[in-house]
């Protein structure tokens, strides 16, 4: 066996830390299909159009709804953590990436460095002829010998060709995509991709891809003798199968365990793993948020019934300003401004000046729509109060109780914010019209907020203040909006 081919103790960790970065990122994957789970291959595609489901609950029937309503609660042996959690399988599987995608850059630069990338490439079309032949092999119950000069047969080489080179990549792409600070920003290659949902669905092939990798994978260790195999990862030789097969045995224990800890941390201790996101991907969600969005949709592509997630508000304030049509609305912008103010419907139709943007809207779910929304930049609105000096963030107050509006969740009156940075960015918008019309009740009427470059939730509907801070953290429970103190939510939701 030529010696570039041998199994040296950088190759032997990676092997290693893969096995944990890829079932971490399967099970936290699947706990996010979980909460939307239906594919896509058009952001027009009506409810009940999908091409694949995974779950046996109807679409709520009712005119409105949360989309939490359509979860489902696979195991944790399953999804990481399970039981619905959306924001902890988040949590988990953006940690997970960012040292899958660390791992995976140094053992590109070591591949090359070293010249081990030449053990995946095929040295000839014959060794996709030859890959058929071992498969052949297989299925006879025979085990095909290796390559000359290479550690593994043409069937073996094939597969890790596909498990190194072209899933990582291909996964990570496609995780980017879906990014509202990315996808916002490079509007174009969204549409180049197929859209928002088309990327959903190729991301999903990619986990089927991993899954049969795995079995596959496993399947050969097995047919070689898992004592035989398993050496090379643990020795770099095959010369100590026993000893070999009781230290990788150990080694996937720890595995096992590693996932039992995460399962029962996020169960228990929601807390501790948040905090454990924000050291681990904060500092690349503060850099997205200067992405600004750059969407410029096409008007006549709008989505015919835009979706909508939540119940409107039923306090009696609300419910007469519907009844008379709104004319008795007013937007109040206060807290640390140099000019207070109070703006009515008129007054906000004033400012906007016909002001519309045609844009994509990421739900935190899964799913997406695209909507033009009239309004006034939110970054106008804060020319005309003029923040103080060591102002640092936006909080907006709504008409929405959740839990006396939508027994899904407890109660507490639902508000959002954001830092300057992102409420002065270009297509932040006050939103007062959609598609050319009234914003209709489900969707925020009479007023709503547009934060483009992130998930949906943070879009807050029905607003009734909005209050310039130099403090979120005293709101609230002091994590930055309504999802954020009663669930797993990042208030940075840029990806």
């Amino acid at each position: 066996m030529d010696t570039v081919f041998n199994f040296p103790w950088w190759l032997r960790v990676e092997h290693f830390l893969n096995i944990i970065f890829v079932t971490f990122f399967i099970r936290s994957g699947i706990e996010i299909l979980g909460t939307f789970p239906r594919l896509h291959t058009n952001v027009h595609t009506q409810a009940g159009k999908q091409w694949a489901e995974f779950t046996i609950k109807e679409k709520p029937k009712h005119k409105y709804y949360a989309v939490g309503s359509e979860y489902e609660d696979y195991s944790p042996v399953i999804s990481l953590p399970g039981r619905g959690l959306l924001g902890q399988g988040r949590y988990w599987h953006f940690m997970v990436v960012m040292g899958y995608v660390s791992c995976f850059l140094i053992y590109y630069v070591l591949l090359f460095a070293t010249g081990q990338w030449l053990r995946y490439i095929p040295p000839s079309w014959h060794t996709f002829v030859e890959a058929g032949q071992n498969m052949i092999s297989y299925l006879a119950f025979v085990s095909p010998e290796p390559m000359a000069g290479y550690p593994f047969n043409a069937a073996q080489q094939l597969a890790y060709a596909t498990a190194i080179f072209i899933l990582p990549p291909f996964m990570i792409f496609t995780g980017m995509m879906q990014s509202p600070a990315v996808n916002t920003h490079w509007p174009k290659l969204t549409r180049a991709l197929g859209g928002r949902q088309m990327i959903r669905s190729a991301h999903w092939w990619g986990l089927i891809g991993y899954l049969v990798f795995i079995i596959g994978h496993v399947t050969m260790v097995m047919v070689h003798g898992y004592g035989h195999e398993v050496s090379k990862m643990v020795f770099g030789h095959s010369d100590e199968p026993l000893g070999a097969a009781v230290i990788f045995t150990i080694g996937l224990a720890f595995v096992v365990f590693l996932h039992v800890w995460a399962t029962r941390a996020s169960l228990e201790k929601p807390r501790s793993v948040e905090k454990l996101h924000n050291l681990i991907v904060r500092p690349l969600t503060r850099q997205l948020i200067k992405l600004p969005s750059r969407q410029e949709l096409d008007p006549d592509n709008v989505t015919e019934h835009f979706r909508a997630s939540g119940c409107p508000p039923e306090n009696d304030e609300y419910i007469a300003m519907l009844a008379h049509d709104y004319e008795d609305y007013y937007l109040e912008i206060g807290g640390l401004v140099e000019r207070p103010m109070t703006l009515s419907l008129a007054d906000l139709h004033e400012l906007s000046a016909g002001h519309s943007q045609t844009t994509m809207h990421n739900c935190v779910q899964g799913f997406s729509s695209i909507g033009t929304w009239g309004g006034v930049p939110l970054a106008t609105i804060l020319e005309l109060v003029k923040p103080l000096p060591g102002a640092t963030d936006v909080v907006f107050l709504c008409f929405q109780n959740m839990g006396r509006d939508d027994a899904l969740y407890p109660e507490g009156w639902y508000y959002e914010s954001c830092p300057l940075m992102e409420a002065e960015q270009p297509q932040t918008l006050v939103s007062i019209s959609l598609n050319g019309e009234h914003i209709p009740i489900k969707n925020g009427a009479p007023m709503r907020l547009r934060l483009e470059t992130s998930t949906g939730f943070r879009s807050a509907k029905w607003i009734e203040r909005i209050e310039v801070v130099n403090r979120y953290d005293i709101i609230g429970k002091g994590r930055g909006g309504w999802f954020e103190d009663f669930d797993s939510y990042d208030r940075l939701q840029m990806i």
